[in-house]
């Protein structure tokens, strides 16, 4: 239902202006809907949908209100919609009738009901008269956001999300001059991610990750957009990456996670985020990570250091078999590193190691081919060779050094790589130079090192 009638209060400023109710409302969305106005050649913005709204009522429109409102999304016929609920809306002096010089001059406020737990409420300014679009300057706030609801949306660019429940506060301004995000702080809470790497989404997916980063280096140090997230904080969470393009397929987690960020921006002036990340790897190895980057007008810029000890090497026999062709019985697992990133080169160096390694063992290995049995005997022996009598450890070391090849790629494009490569190119070919008697072992050294030149590639 619409309601229309004068304001009568506006009289006394010589204004003849309508206060307009609309009750109950529900409103549905499509996928197809959204598809057909994103082909448009014509943008949203300038089809003169605000002319179109005046043209309802012979007066203009100075104060409006949503009360009990419904808007539903729907993707398809098999996943949920999305649903928010008992919409409250009221904004007032559209007309710009006082305070005219002002650049917000209209109030605004909402609460509203986020996918049937989640609460939000939305205070703040607006210029409706402002073209080609409405800007407006919000303050938000949102708590028990389920996490969840966003699953199968996200699962078209490869993630899972299940459980998790979102808190924050912060400010949005949004207007045709300025864009700005400031989350004052955000909790995340007991969510579950996972990202699936599938032969079949291959090139989709290096196309969003190289459109990402491309959007990610427009954004920075741009004059007209601010983003900036002071305080996010991730808790009793899991992060997952499941790689479907080899045999066997494989797995690689971190449970029990808390992650802590601070200060991130998009502007280089504001400085340098931080960020803290401590979990288990693979269920078993204790992860202390920490690191710090910055948004460099030069390209990527970070210093970052790692910590995995103790994990249990037979939960990462997958990859092991995948890049290998072996699997282990028993031992642990550790790596420790350092690298930084400036001004287009990378520095740093991978250290893993491996205790109490049994590569052979018969009762796992007795239903395997002869062959494999007698390659994993002489795999297993040759670790003694490298091994320290005093700390029983096989270890490398891996220098991280050269020039990027893609100084224009983002910092979290660069993180990726590096964290890719030092993990295939390190971690995977130190194991097997352990393992493998191609040297001449060095009793007197606890690790033999060996130095590479180990440039991300671009993506």
């Amino acid at each position: 239902m619409m309601r229309f009638h004068i304001e009568w209060k506006e009289l006394l400023s010589r204004r003849v202006v309508a206060d307009v109710l609309l009750s109950h409302p529900q409103v549905h969305i499509d996928q197809t809907q959204l598809v057909s106005e994103k082909n448009d050649r014509v943008p949203l913005k300038q089809k003169g949908w605000q002319d179109a709204l005046e043209a309802v009522y012979p007066f203009k429109v100075n104060r409006f209100t949503i009360n009990e409102g419904d808007v539903v999304y729907i993707q398809d016929a098999i996943n949920p919609p999305l649903h928010l609920a008992k919409l409250n809306f009221t904004t007032d002096n559209i007309r710009n009738i006082h305070a005219p010089n002002n650049v917000y001059p209209s109030k605004v406020h909402a609460n509203l009901v986020i996918f049937g737990t989640g609460r939000a409420t939305i205070d703040g300014h607006a210029n409706y008269l402002e073209e080609p679009f409405p800007g407006a300057r919000t303050q938000f706030t949102i708590e028990n956001v389920p996490l969840s609801s966003f699953d199968p949306e996200i699962r078209q660019i490869n993630i899972a999300v299940s459980g998790g429940r979102l808190f924050g506060s912060g400010l949005v301004e949004y207007s045709p001059k300025v864009t700005r995000v400031q989350v004052d702080n955000a909790t995340i809470e007991g969510v579950a991610v996972g990202y699936v790497h599938a032969p079949a989404t291959q090139q989709a997916e290096a196309r969003r990750v190289k459109a990402t980063g491309k959007q990610i280096e427009k954004q920075n140090n741009r004059p007209a957009v601010d983003i900036e997230v002071r305080e996010l904080d991730v808790t009793h969470s899991s992060f997952s990456y499941t790689d479907k393009t080899k045999d066997p397929n494989y797995r690689l987690f971190f449970n029990d996670t808390d992650i802590a960020l601070k200060n991130l921006s998009n502007h280089q002036q504001q400085g340098s985020a931080d960020l803290t990340f401590h979990g288990k790897f693979m269920g078993s190895g204790d992860t202390r990570v920490s690191g710090n980057f910055l948004a460099s007008k030069h390209g990527p810029a970070f210093n970052m250091s790692v910590a995995i000890q103790n994990t249990d090497l037979p939960s990462m026999n997958d990859i092991l078999r995948a890049y290998g062709r072996f699997d282990v019985a028993a031992g642990q697992f550790s790596v420790f590193s350092e690298v930084s990133i400036k001004d287009g080169y990378i520095n740093g160096y991978v250290k893993p190691m491996f205790s109490n390694l049994e590569v052979y063992n018969y009762e796992k290995d007795k239903n395997t081919g002869v062959l494999h049995q007698v390659r994993e005997l002489v795999i297993g022996g040759a670790t003694h060779l490298f091994k320290n009598s005093s700390t029983q450890q096989v270890a490398t070391e891996v220098d991280l050094t050269g020039k990027l090849t893609s100084p224009g790629i983002s910092t979290w494009q660069a993180l990726v790589q590096v964290l890719h490569n030092a993990f295939l190119e390190a971690i995977l070919p130190g194991f097997d130079r352990s393992v493998r008697p191609n040297v001449a072992p060095d009793a007197s050294r606890q690790a033999h090192r060996t130095r590479s030149s180990l440039i991300p590639p671009s993506t």
